[in-house]
């Protein structure tokens, strides 16, 4: 049993939500329903849920404010008719963002998101944005890019490449490309280099997403990269991390 806490200030759609909750959750589930924010804080506290449809606009205590204040970590998936709170939203660890009105086919992505998620802890803000390493050092798990006046906040490991672009650094990922206003040397200080490797003074892979390496001639190594169609140039001077790893 799938326990889900809904809030909605609006009768109407939140009705319409948990019809659907219980139309399309794959599994059984119980959800509770309330319509104001200090309402959800006080039910997230006592009941305890898996998960938490919010509203961010509640009129008393906004979603974001609610997570921010509760002493329970659950899995959290912002409902809105706004988009400007995207950023705020996941900084706070939401899982899914839905934007009102939104589809019954949007709705059920979001569902096997969160479902996939179920069998994880749920992330508090610390936890959501930085990573530790087996060192104890601490490096960012996420990183926002924008493209025109739309702004992705993206886990690193989707990352699959960094190059070095003047001032910025183009970010390449299986389903997009962007620059982020950000010098290859600032960026780099911020992610785990045990698997970002710096393969050239304008060029970090993410290992992660290697395929195999090639050798071209008895200088030039290139690494190709799942998911990338044009192989990533390794410079002589970090050949030797791929010097075992290298086939004719």
């Amino acid at each position: 049993m799938v326990n889900i806490l809904v809030a909605e200030d609006e009768e109407i759609l939140r009705i319409s939500l948990i019809n659907k909750l219980i139309k399309h959750w794959p599994q059984k589930v119980s959800i509770t329903s309330i319509d104001s924010g200090s309402e959800a804080l006080k039910m997230l506290n006592e009941l305890k849920p898996d998960i938490a449809f919010l509203d961010i606009q509640m009129g008393d205590i906004s979603g974001i404010d609610v997570v921010k204040q509760t002493h329970h970590c659950c899995h959290v998936v912002f409902v809105t008719a706004y988009d400007k709170y995207a950023i705020q939203a996941f900084d706070a660890g939401a899982i899914d963002y839905l934007l009102k009105p939104y589809s019954d086919a949007r709705l059920k992505e979001c569902i096997e998101r969160v479902n996939v998620r179920l069998s994880s802890v749920p992330l508090n803000l610390k936890q959501l944005l930085l990573n530790v390493n087996s060192t104890g050092e601490q490096f960012i798990k996420r990183l926002k890019i924008q493209i025109g006046n739309k702004i992705w906040l993206i886990p690193v490991e989707d990352i699959i490449c960094l190059k070095a672009s003047g001032r910025y650094v183009k970010v390449l990922t299986k389903e997009r490309e962007a620059l982020v206003r950000m010098p290859l040397k600032n960026l780099c200080e911020q992610l785990d280099p045990d698997i970002f490797w710096q393969v050239h003074r304008s060029t970090v892979m993410n290992i992660a997403h290697l395929d195999y390496v090639k050798n071209i001639d008895h200088e030039q190594i290139q690494a190709h990269m799942n998911n990338m169609k044009d192989p990533v140039a390794i410079s002589r001077s970090f050949s030797h991390l791929f010097r075992n790893l290298s086939s004719d």
